[in-house]
């Protein structure tokens, strides 16, 4: 049998690249123990930007008086239901994004110079491929989630809004057909107090 020699220099960066994996799971690790160790100061912060973000929204979308302050006034109703919703989605997703997002940033990939093409005088330039530039594409990534972000928001203040709505017109009428039933009791016992007394 042949033994194959594996050159050091691929055993080397195989190591690195495992040592690598393991350091940043620790750092996922740490991260998650540091969400659960500062909850109340998490809460608040998402309870900072809830109040922001929900302010902000509903004055760019709805500009006229009298909806803007109801819509207000329900996002303040709404807002323990947010926090417990965010705060899961935070305890859940959190941990993973900013590692990955703390990885990328020490990671230092090798950027290489882009070739540029001479197209010859007979060489039609349609035919030529140049890739965009990396930068451009990370430019264009970052818009299309900064897109997407606004928009889940959106959506988000806008199911909080309309749970929070239903909650309070549940209130409200459960109040009134509550009100309603106390109201034909008493005239019930008006009506048998008339009858007990005329006898």
């Amino acid at each position: 049998m042949k033994q194959v020699k594996i050159p050091n220099d691929l055993t080397q960066k195989s190591r690195e690249k495992n040592r690598e994996e393991k350091l940043i799971s620790d750092v996922e690790l740490l991260l998650t123990t540091l969400v659960y160790q500062e909850e109340a100061i998490i809460k608040a912060i998402l309870d900072c930007l809830y109040d922001v973000g929900s302010t902000n929204l509903v004055n760019q979308k709805f500009k006229l008086g009298t909806l803007n302050k109801t819509l207000k006034f329900i996002t303040k109703m709404s807002k323990p239901a947010f926090k417990l919703l965010a705060w899961q989605w935070f305890k859940k997703n959190c941990p993973n994004l900013i590692t990955q997002w703390l990885q990328s940033k020490v990671a230092f990939p090798r950027v290489e110079n882009p070739q540029i093409e001479v197209v010859g005088e007979n060489e039609n330039p349609s035919l030529v491929y140049a890739p965009p530039y990396p930068e451009q594409n990370q430019i264009q990534q970052v818009k299309r989630l900064h897109s997407q972000v606004k928009l889940l928001i959106s959506l988000l203040v806008t199911v909080v809004t309309m749970f929070s709505g239903s909650l309070i017109w549940l209130g409200y009428s459960s109040q009134q057909a509550h009100l309603q039933t106390v109201e034909k009791l008493q005239n019930q016992v008006k009506a048998l107090e008339s009858i007990t007394g005329d006898r």
